[in-house]
């Protein structure tokens, strides 16, 4: 770990280079999902500085990773990947290795000289690849300030990255002030030190230093810069809005307004709104800056104030009646009133945090809402003509057979349905969700971790109070997830129908593959035969992942 001492400052006596590198690194798995989103967060940290007159750079090496670079490291690929000790061994100069050092060369050769490196890590597997880029900086320009920040940062606790160094200052929160007060400090402006920074972890001698999370208001956060990116790289064949789509996100509001009990969302920022003519104001000014009337609203729920979206659907429909959008919705706050309206201002696909069609499963994971509402709002969503994209949870704590006879009922009113998607996974515990910080209050108990490679997601198992021990609940698990089976092929096959671009195969019905699919199972001489339609139905078509 590289310690600062708390008695000198890492900038005295340097000649420092006033430039801000914003890094969005790549990743060491491409199990990473392969989506071409741009880079939100670190874009309006981008536009913030650039505001205050802060010379910065923003660079975002992921969809390279993910999409143009088959040859680079992949921990989960058997030919690509590397032992932890062999990680570490490369990180801290014990070894040397060819495979990384041209990973790491192909990226950071590409970084500026600057004098600050802040990398915004969204996801666990940007971190490890932080690192090494980290590491290379350190090597050829020793002077350079080092800054992790991001929602991993943010919502990970301090024992998940500290130990590991490289970083002069982790920033937990909104890194637009953080930065800023970084870089004043780094030039020998400005009054504060580092324990008046907000959101800063820094170590000084034996001890970490931790102020008190950033928090930025939403009506402050600037609208998104995207100067310096290839924006060819985040375009995409899309099947509702056409070849070459070109997405801007933007949101309307920052944070969860939820507490979904099975989830940390609620750790990256709290739950703040933009005025409307704010919100109407820069996505005007985007649309005409960018060329593109498509939007990914990337709010947590975008519906947490229904009046506020209320209102900005009416200007959205006044002012602004060519833009095109999807988002995240919650169920409880949303109508039939209000679909019509979000419809009417643009909205063609809603992601919706369903996740159960049985209500005391429901209320366990901490939605609230009632299922018949949850059928009806389903129903007048596909009336108006909006697509709908249900995430589903399976293997849920105390999770029985009523359980999955609801699930099963939600699939089936809706899998043939070409404006329904259903995204169903399997339930993990969520370090820092509450279920995880309070499990007596959701009947668990005895919560302990699973030993796991150090690049693998953090996994925790779990007994029921009153109930099941925890092999008991590895048993129910691998037979509810039998008896599941073949309503999660159904929904597998109806998906890759759903996004296929061929008309004739629009029109096969999943039933159909799902009895070949059976008939495979007992004669090999049709599973060959199987296996090549379903290449080539999946050659057609997008994948879901590549759709959100």
């Amino acid at each position: 770990m590289r310690k600062i001492s708390p008695d000198v400052s890492i900038f005295e006596g340097a000649e420092t280079d006033p430039r801000v590198a914003l890094i969005h690194p790549p990743a060491i798995s491409k199990r990473y999902l392969k989506t071409k989103f741009m880079p939100y967060g670190m874009s309006v940290i981008y536009a913030f500085l650039k505001e205050h007159s802060v010379p910065v750079v923003q660079q975002d090496f992921l969809m390279e990773y993910l999409f143009n670079s088959p040859e680079d490291l992949d921990y989960h690929n058997p030919e690509k990947s590397f032992s932890e000790e062999r990680f570490f061994s490369f990180l801290e100069g014990r070894e040397s290795n060819p495979g990384w050092e041209a990973f790491v060369k192909k990226y950071a050769s590409r970084m500026p000289d600057a004098g600050i490196y802040a990398f915004s890590i969204v996801a666990y597997h940007q971190f490890w690849a932080a690192l090494l880029l980290a590491r290379h900086i350190r090597q050829f320009n020793p002077q350079a300030v080092i800054v992790f920040g991001g929602p991993f940062i943010t919502i990970k606790p301090l024992e998940s990255f500290v130990r590991f160094g490289m970083a002069d200052y982790w920033v937990k929160g909104s890194g637009e002030v953080p930065l800023l007060m970084i870089h004043s400090l780094t030039m020998g402006r400005g009054e504060a030190t580092r324990d008046q920074i907000p959101g800063l972890i820094y170590v000084s001698g034996d001890q970490i230093c931790q102020c008190a999370k950033s928090e930025l208001p939403a009506e402050a956060e600037c609208a998104p810069d995207f100067e310096g990116l290839e924006l060819d790289d985040y375009r995409y064949d899309h099947p509702l809005t056409g070849e070459k789509t070109f997405f801007l996100p933007y949101r309307l509001s920052k944070g969860c307004p939820s507490r979904c009990s099975f989830c940390t969302g609620r750790l990256v920022d709290r739950y703040d709104y933009k005025s409307v003519d704010k919100v109407i104001r820069e996505l005007s000014l985007l649309m005409d800056k960018y060329g593109t009337n498509n939007f990914q609203f990337a709010d947590a729920s975008i519906n947490g104030n229904p009046r506020q979206l209320s209102e900005i659907c009416r200007r959205l429909s006044a002012e602004l009646p060519q833009i095109r959008w999807y988002s995240y919705a919650k169920v409880n706050g949303f109508n039939s009133e209000l679909l019509r309206q979000v419809k009417q201002a643009g909205c063609f696909s809603l992601f919706w945090g369903v996740e159960s069609g049985h209500q005391p499963t429901v209320k366990l994971l901490g939605k609230h809402f009632d299922v018949e509402e949850m059928y009806q709002l389903l129903d007048d969503a596909i009336a108006v003509g909006i697509k709908n994209y249900v995430h589903l949870i399976y293997n849920t704590p105390h999770e029985s057979k009523e359980t999955l006879d609801d699930f099963i009922r939600l699939v089936k009113r809706y899998v043939d349905s070409d404006l329904v998607v259903f995204l169903p996974q399997r339930f993990l515990l969520e370090p820092q969700s509450l279920m995880f910080d309070n499990p007596e209050n959701y009947g668990l108990s005895n919560v302990r971790q699973v030993r796991t490679p150090i690049f693998e997601r953090e996994q925790y198992i779990f007994d029921e109070i009153q109930g099941f021990d925890h092999s008991q609940i590895s048993e129910r698990n691998d037979l509810h997830r039998e008896m599941l089976a073949s309503h999660l092929k159904l929904i597998q096959y109806s998906n890759i129908l759903n996004s296929a671009g061929n008309g004739n195969l629009r029109r096969l019905v999943p039933g159909l593959l799902m009895q070949s699919w059976k008939m495979s199972q007992r004669f090999p001489v049709l599973a060959r035969i199987h296996d090549a339609l379903e290449r080539l139905i999946q050659s057609r078509g997008t994948t879901i992942k590549e759709q959100l």
